[in-house]
């Protein structure tokens, strides 16, 4: 199963949905320090729950794997970000988090007030980061 029946409650530490995988492995894709680990531990990932309800943010579970690498520290903020187009566009920014060397959080921040919070089409998604 893809995703939980609509309105059904969604359990921290089930599986991603197809699309929720398929923009953290495009996000993953680029050749930023700690790509790798970032791909090692998206193969463990597990949905890991909202911080906040009604945005297009969720965040991750990585189980402690013996051998999982971990990524590299970083200055902060997000370790990676991809900007969201419509043709020349911009509709918002899909930012990925780490905490302590593992995944953290998928963070789609849109531009306008009027925007629904919902996460992107992978096909919007544009660049290398």
């Amino acid at each position: 199963m893809d995703a939980p029946p609509v309105g059904a409650p969604r359990a921290p530490g089930t599986a991603l949905t197809s699309h929720e995988r398929a923009l953290l492995e495009r996000v993953c894709a680029g050749s930023w320090r700690g790509a790798a680990e970032a791909r090692a531990q998206l193969a463990h990932a597990r949905w890991g729950g909202k911080d906040h309800e009604g945005d297009a943010c969720f965040l991750l579970d990585v189980p402690a794997v013996p051998g999982l690498p971990r990524i590299p520290p970083h200055d902060g903020g997000p370790i990676a970000s991809l900007e969201v187009l419509d043709g020349d566009d911009g509709l918002g920014v899909l930012g990925l988090w780490v905490e302590d060397g593992r995944l953290y959080s998928l963070d789609y921040s849109t531009f306008g007030d009027d925007t629904v919070e919902v996460l992107p089409d992978v096909r919007l998604v544009r660049g290398d980061a």
